[in-house]
């Protein structure tokens, strides 16, 4: 006999996702059990919850009213296991996190890599990504994103250090082609593009100074979708970079990239850490942002 309340979790999870099938990855389970225990709901129930075609689903009126009874009985459940979790002093469990890809993968897998270090008993699961995400509808814990919070999430945001960016090139490209002294010098040089950039920023580099705000046109000959390779074609002497400056910090200590420019400023972006404030007393919640954010502040 199914259990009744994976019956329910099922169900609010295939309406929040869309599909079956990605109800079914969700929850760590096939589509057909999705289709199973949606079905021993209905005949528990005597009626239809999910109008299902071969394209689309639907709830039902009855879906409908249903759903929303099972959110806030499941929300109830869980508020009443986060708090009886969250009142142990070693912090334990898993947390679902959500950060921008470059981020992610150049400054956030060390922070992670050393909190896991300190407790055994937690456990993370992190997706990147560039996309707006609302941490409830798409089931994490947290995210981390760049620029202003959207205000319609309502959620809880807590600083961390500013999202800087800084010009670089390999010795040997700037062996070959001259130092930049000044931004409008890189209207002569290679400069590498990042695609998914908004195409100002990929076309034109903007720097502050003593002199006010410059707006650079630059050539991008090689424009990559990948930061990685991006940062890979810098090493290897394709061209000038302008990348995220925590994560230049190794290439630029080893002598591998040069910075250049420094002089003047590329305008920061705020980045914040956002969550569900309810939870923010939850010890694994309030362990895991102290941290973050005494680790991205410094």
């Amino acid at each position: 006999m199914l259990d009744k309340l994976t019956g329910m979790r099922t169900f609010v999870a295939a309406v929040q996702t869309g599909s079956f099938v990605a109800a079914a990855a969700r929850l760590s389970m096939s589509p057909q059990m999705v289709a199973r225990h949606i079905a021993a709901l209905e005949k528990t129930l005597a009626t239809r919850l999910l109008n299902r075609t071969t394209r689309r689903q639907s709830l039902t009126p009855t879906g409908s009213l249903y759903f929303s009874r099972c959110e806030a009985i499941l929300q109830a459940i869980d508020n009443a296991d986060r708090e009886a979790s969250g009142a142990a002093e070693i912090p334990s469990g898993t947390l679902r996190l959500n950060a921008p890809v470059t981020f992610g993968r150049y400054a956030l897998a060390e922070f992670l890599s050393q909190f896991l270090g300190r407790y055994p008993l937690m456990s993370i699961e992190l997706t990147l990504s560039d996309e707006v995400i609302n941490p409830a509808s798409e089931d994490f814990d947290m995210v981390i994103r760049i620029g202003e919070p959207d205000k319609n999430l309502r959620l809880a945001a807590k600083p961390l250090l500013p999202y800087r960016l800084i010009v670089c090139a390999a010795p040997q490209y700037l062996a070959s082609h001259g130092w930049p002294t000044h931004p409008s010098d890189l209207e002569h040089h290679e400069c590498l593009g990042f695609a998914p950039w908004p195409a100002g920023l990929t076309c034109q580099w903007p720097f502050t100074s003593s002199e006010g705000l410059t707006e650079v046109t630059v050539t991008s000959r090689l424009a990559i979708n990948d930061w990685g390779a991006i940062l890979e074609a810098a090493l290897k002497g394709a061209g000038v970079l302008m990348g995220y400056e925590k994560g230049l910090e190794q290439p630029v200590k080893k002598g591998q990239l040069v910075t250049l420019l420094e002089d003047y400023k590329i305008p920061e972006r705020v980045m914040n850490v956002l969550y569900d404030a309810s939870r923010a007393n939850e010890t694994r919640y309030k362990i895991f942002i102290d941290e973050l954010c005494d680790y991205f502040n410094e």
